[in-house]
């Protein structure tokens, strides 16, 4: 809307609610730190426009008296907080900021001053910083998303932003309260540029994303492991989803069998591919060698090294990632008084990360879990803590066998393919992206619509953009709970 880029690091954390920033984002509450934080990022984005002329003309498209009942300041912010409130101005709120306007004018002696101002007010509301779904009565007596409402759920799922002037068209005229129109909305929201949102922004919150920029690593050990390579690794990471939903429409399920890599020169060279054509701000779908080490996203440099120390991958973070983000099994944390550091073996007497597991997965107190996940991620042993391929481990040959749910493994390749033909991962998947879309967790009330999500997410082959419009379509998307 302002054309200003905000750096997000500035502003308050995510709270991460099951696993994902959509469900912390519904239950927030934002600290007086924050509140500020806001206000100075939008002051700020205000300041940039008005700034200068050219834009603050385009932005108001009109020229402000600095009168209360000023014709112009009314219309822009009723047309300015359609889009920002993702619905029309009440009369009381247009007076509001109205007021607000002329007050400003008053006290600084600037027209655009007051539109200024008033723009901040608009921008620093509730009514843009949260989303209500409240619904309303629908005919059975059930609540259900107005059609303003729909219309935010919609554009902030598929586009991650805020609705467009035709969505809100289709809001306005009812489109939205039938099936057949919110398929058709949510197609031509599929299509546009910004349609990549409703898988990318999925992939980023379901793998956590998030982690790969705070990883640190041994600067000895991994001098390349800058701020560049974790940014292509995230975008490699999220690009993969993004290919194969949308130039590709294939399987979702091939996410973990697919060759596929998005990359620039550090990471081209981290996977030892060509780095023709490539520079640090160069982005292009490459294959990996069909019979090399690497296969699907967890064989991915922006996987392995989150899932690892400054020194070392970890079997038992990346097993414990697959078994809860891609099994929908929960692993328990362990308890605290069990020491969960493996002790370091003498200089003289290397041992692989196999070898010094072996302890946990022995012992009693750690065998029951850690026999859930260490032979999840014994398989990405080849892999070190930024995602390079490796052979040894402390001068020893590594030994990559593994099980993926009672299935043997011999090594990364395998643990894809295996995974690649799981009907659990699948529905798994659906559950997950089910929850994303939703914004709570999974409640036993859901059963139903997940094993409909599940059973057309098949017919269709498993096309993650199917799964999009199936569930946008589901009455489970447009419903709303009774309010306690």
């Amino acid at each position: 809307m302002f054309e200003v880029d905000v750096d997000v690091n500035e502003l308050d954390a995510d709270s991460w609610n099951g696993n994902f920033a959509v469900i912390g984002a519904s239950t927030v509450v934002t600290s007086e730190r924050g509140v500020e934080q806001y206000h100075t990022a939008i002051e700020k984005a205000v300041d940039v426009v008005f700034a200068d002329s050219a834009k603050r003309a385009q932005f108001i498209g009109c020229t402000p008296s600095g009168a209360q009942d000023d014709v112009c300041v009314r219309g822009f912010l009723q047309a300015l907080g359609l889009r920002a409130w993702r619905r029309p101005l009440e009369a009381a709120e247009l007076d509001r900021l109205a007021a607000v306007a002329a007050g400003a004018a008053t006290e600084l002696g600037s027209p655009v001053e007051g539109a200024r101002w008033a723009t901040v007010a608009l921008f620093t509301s509730p009514n843009f910083l949260y989303r209500a779904e409240l619904g309303a009565p629908s005919a059975d007596g059930s609540l259900r998303l107005t059609g303003y409402e729909m219309a935010s759920r919609l554009a902030f799922l598929v586009w991650n932003s805020l609705p467009d002037e035709v969505l809100l068209d289709q809001a306005a005229g009812g489109a939205l309260e039938t099936v057949e129109g919110v398929r058709a909305a949510a197609t031509r929201m599929l299509d546009a540029p910004a349609g990549r949102e409703a898988v990318g922004a999925f992939a980023e919150e379901y793998m956590r994303l998030d982690r790969i920029g705070t990883q640190a690593k041994d600067a000895a050990l991994f001098p390349e492991y800058d701020a560049a390579l974790r940014a292509a690794m995230v975008r490699d990471m999220r690009g993969t989803w993004e290919v194969l939903a949308f130039e590709d429409q294939t399987s979702a399920l091939d996410l973990f069998s697919t060759t596929k890599v998005v990359v620039n020169t550090e990471l081209a060279k981290l996977y030892g591919i060509d780095t023709t054509g490539l520079d640090s701000s160069t982005f292009e779908v490459r294959s990996l060698p069909a019979d090399g080490p690497r296969l699907g996203i967890l064989s991915k440099a922006g996987f392995l090294s989150q899932f690892a120390n400054q020194k070392e991958g970890s079997p038992t973070l990346r097993g414990k990632f697959m078994r809860d983000a891609l099994m929908c099994r929960t692993i328990p944390p362990p308890p605290g008084d069990i020491d969960i550091v493996l002790d370091e073996p003498p200089a003289d007497m290397p041992l692989t990360k196999r070898q010094r597991l072996e302890k946990h997965r022995t012992e009693p107190t750690c065998a029951g879990c850690h026999g859930l996940m260490d032979p999840l991620g014994l398989p990405l042993e080849s892999f070190d803590a930024i995602g390079r391929h490796r052979t040894t481990d402390h001068g020893l040959p590594i030994d990559p066998s593994g099980d993926f749910d009672g299935q043997p493994v011999a090594d990364a390749r395998e643990l894809g393919m295996a995974i690649s033909s799981s009907d659990l991962v699948a529905r798994c998947l659906v559950r997950k992206y089910y929850t994303y879309a939703a914004g709570h967790e999974e409640r036993d009330v859901d059963g139903s619509v997940l094993n409909t999500l599940a059973a057309s997410f098949e017919a269709s082959g498993f096309k993650l953009r199917e799964l999009v419009l199936d569930l946008v379509t589901n009455e489970a998307f447009s419903s709303v709970a009774p309010q306690p």
